[in-house]
């Protein structure tokens, strides 16, 4: 894992910035650093810069970066994971190629071994040296191979054309502007905000989004004007000898339909997720764990024990990071101490608080570079600290499999109008009398809704608008600023999945997720992101995920024999949660409300009176507690730091 920044200079830059902005990161890779220079003529040349690791600079013979004119200059972070030693440096030289990348490609060995047939070999055990290799073999066609998470550029000065290339699912970042002066990329947003040219520019209708709804990174456009996001599975080639930029998708969520029985299904689950594991148990360096104590992160630890276990690594110890709280209505330490137990794990705690949160949220808003959802990225962001001081380099949590196995309570709407529009009534029968089993009434609200959702669009309107599942959300204290992102209720499980995967919650996870770790100079691995995982379940029928009111209803089948019952039964889903209904409600009311009602509020997006009284209601608890509390605080407080 690493930061990577790349300009494409047009006149308008000089060296200085491409080292400000790569430097910028250096908690993305703290053991080494690198640059490239092409000045479009002759072949480029890597440099060294202040942070180059002394072993780098004497292997590769390097000399430091000199202040000339370039045409495009690469700039490398190091996080050394695989092979840690120089020779790993990056940027990396292979022929005509060269490329600055960041995250990993799980399967390098199998790839490296199959280029090896063809008469390959290889300097360095890198999955760099594989990417570079297999991209010289079989060209972008090579990306079908790469089982990983990564972002990368790559330039071929033969061919005079430069390529930037994100990850099937957007598991790591990539971010570019196109300005008069230049061409830049980044593995963070506050990295082009160093360039020339760069003035902050709100998108009002990305802030309506988020403000709105809670939708974040759904787009290639961002918060900011002229900066977008290369998206999940995109790849963009750069022409450098006629300016030209093109677009285009290398991979295109195709979910693979299955015809097994349920029983077929578990065993090709069970045999996915732990190959997915054991690529990613792949290290040089620590690997532990991020365990919440549900029902994902559980089994991915009892996982890592299995194959430590098959592979003769019995007396290893795992270790886990785990949140906790004192408040106990949103703690999970007996459920993740129960997975400690059974696979001998040595356990660290942290415990968020609002002290914390309060002392932390500056820099917790800058490396996030965005607004983010609500303050469990806070219990996130002390997970990682946490794993930092546990001299954990590389860890392993069970990020995605809430969004496509239908962990989430919002998924009860659409499973019933899907089972009623498709005419199955039988299983819709057995739906609902779970449902009142598990919560002791019938889900009257779905069923009407459910039924609403099958009426022709001249009758929606018969129903009253507090049960129209076709009407946005009433927040009194948002103006309608923007044009907004029509907020369709789905017709089917199925389609719900595929927005949660796509659109929103998992494209703004990811992003915390990669800059939560990276802030703490560690590398998080995500093996329910297996791009095989992620086609195998989109691919399942429907009751293989959601049966009898049992969400994740395959996962909790297929790991029966490893993951404790205690475990498998939990049906309240919490996940990195935090206190903050208590925070703001408790002790930290004041705080909460002049950060939520404050006089830089912006009158042209809010209410400003509306606000205050719908923040006083939710404190008092006259309304429901709800996320929206924080996203007016966080948005506030975020453009007001942008804006200085």
């Amino acid at each position: 894992m690493c930061g990577i920044f790349g300009l494409i200079n047009k006149g308008g830059v000089d060296v200085n910035h491409l080292i400000k902005c790569t430097d910028l990161i250096n908690y993305r890779g703290p053991d080494d650093s690198g640059y490239m220079l092409y000045n479009g003529l002759d072949s480029p040349n890597i440099y060294a810069g202040k942070d180059t690791n002394s072993e780098s600079i004497g292997m590769h013979k390097l000399e430091s970066i000199p202040a000339d004119k370039f045409k495009l200059g690469f700039g490398h972070r190091r996080l050394s994971i695989l092979d840690v030693s120089p020779h790993g440096h990056q940027p990396m030289i292979f022929d005509s190629l060269c490329i600055i990348f960041n995250g990993e490609v799980y399967n390098y060995l199998e790839i490296r071994l199959e280029l090896e047939k063809t008469g390959r070999t290889f300097r360095t055990g890198s999955d760099t040296e594989v990417i570079l290799q297999a991209w010289d073999q079989w060209g972008e066609a090579c990306l079908d191979r790469f089982n990983g998470m990564f972002a990368f550029l790559i330039l071929d000065w033969k061919k005079n054309i430069l390529w930037a290339v994100r990850d099937r699912f957007g598991v790591k970042p990539l971010y570019f502007s196109v300005k008069s002066g230049y061409v830049a990329f980044s593995s963070e947003v506050k990295q082009l905000r160093l360039l020339n040219e760069y003035k902050f520019l709100l998108n009002d209708h990305i802030a309506f989004d988020y403000l709105k709804y809670g939708y974040l990174d759904h787009e290639l456009d961002t918060f900011e004007k002229n900066i977008n996001q290369l998206m999940p599975g995109q790849i963009m080639t750069y022409d450098l000898a006629n300016d030209d930029i093109k677009l285009a998708s290398w991979y295109t969520f195709q979910p693979k339909k299955w015809i097994g029985t349920f029983e077929q299904a578990c065993e090709e689950f069970r045999r996915l997720l732990k190959d997915a594991v054991k690529l990613r148990l792949r290290s040089d360096v620590p690997v532990g764990s991020a365990l919440s104590g549900g029902l994902d992160s559980s089994t991915i630890v009892c996982l890592m024990r299995e194959l430590l276990d098959e592979a003769g690594d019995e007396s290893k110890v795992l270790e886990t990071v785990t949140s906790c709280s004192l408040d106990k209505k949103y703690d999970e330490t007996e459920f993740a101490e129960i997975i400690n137990r059974k696979t001998n794990s040595r356990s660290h705690k942290v415990y968020p608080d609002f002290e914390k949160l309060q002392a932390d949220l500056e820099k917790l808003v800058w490396h996030l570079d965005y607004p983010f959802g609500s303050t469990s990225q806070f219990s996130q962001w002390c997970v990682f600290e946490g794993a930092n001081k546990a001299g954990l380099t590389v860890m392993i949590d069970g990020q995605g499999a809430d969004e496509q196995l239908a962990g989430y309570g919002g998924n009860d709407l659409p499973l019933y109008s899907g089972l009623l529009r498709k005419g199955k009534f039988g299983v819709l029968k057995n739906e609902i009398k779970s449902y009142k089993s598990q919560h002791g009434q019938l889900p009257i609200g779905f069923l009407l809704g459910a039924i609403h959702s099958l009426l022709p669009k001249n009758l929606k309107g018969i129903y009253p608008e507090r049960m129209r599942t076709d009407l946005d959300p009433t927040q009194f204290w948002l103006k309608d600023f923007s044009s907004t992102t029509n907020n369709k209720m789905n017709r089917s499980l199925k389609a719900n999945l595929l927005d949660q995967i796509q659109i929103s919650p998992l494209p703004s996870l990811l992003r915390y997720e990669d800059r939560n770790s990276m802030a703490f100079s560690v590398e998080s691995r995500t093996p329910f992101m297996d791009y095989r995982i992620l086609e195998f379940a989109l691919g399942l029928p429907e009751e293989f995920i959601y049966k009898n009111g049992e969400r994740k209803f395959i996962l909790r089948k297929a790991f029966k024999d490893i993951v404790p019952s205690e475990i498998l039964n939990r049906r309240d889903k919490m996940g990195f949660v935090s206190s903050e209904e208590r925070w703001m409600k408790e002790e930290g009311k004041d705080w909460f409300f002049d950060q939520i009602v404050s006089d830089k509020l912006d009158t042209t997006k809010f209410n400003i009176n509306e606000v205050a009284s719908y923040t006083n209601r939710v404190m008092s608890g006259d309304i429901e507690f709800s996320f929206e509390p924080w996203r007016i605080l966080n948005f506030n407080f975020w453009v007001n730091k942008m804006s200085i």
